[in-house]
């Protein structure tokens, strides 16, 4: 496990001054560093967020992979060009799909 300690210098104040007062966060991760491999963005805990491999496959495929990657994941498919929310959300992948219902876009958490 790796622990990081980070100073942020915030303003008593709240505005631009030399007066400061310091505090001090812990952030821990529980992987030192970024798997191995091309295409393997990952984020939340070291999770995978994009699966760039999925493009072209059927939705169940896609809905398997994507469960063994983040068993949490809350999988929403859409027809290709749906707005969607701006909103993020770690555990929502969206999988977007043509008219045959196979991956259009690359799935991504968010």
């Amino acid at each position: 496990m790796k622990i990081e300690h980070i100073l942020m210098h915030t303003d008593v104040k709240g505005s631009c001054s030399a007066n400061f007062k310091e505090a001090s966060i812990t952030r821990i991760s529980s992987v030192d560093k970024k798997p191995e491999g091309g295409n393997t963005g990952t984020g939340y805990h070291n999770q995978k967020t994009e699966w760039p491999e999925l493009v072209g496959k059927s939705v169940d495929e896609a809905k398997k992979v994507i469960l063994q990657d983040k068993p949490e994941a809350w999988i929403v498919v859409l027809p290709v060009g749906t707005i969607v929310t701006m909103e993020y959300r770690i555990y929502r992948v969206h999988l977007f799909v043509d008219r045959l219902d196979t991956i259009a876009q690359v799935p991504r958490a968010g």
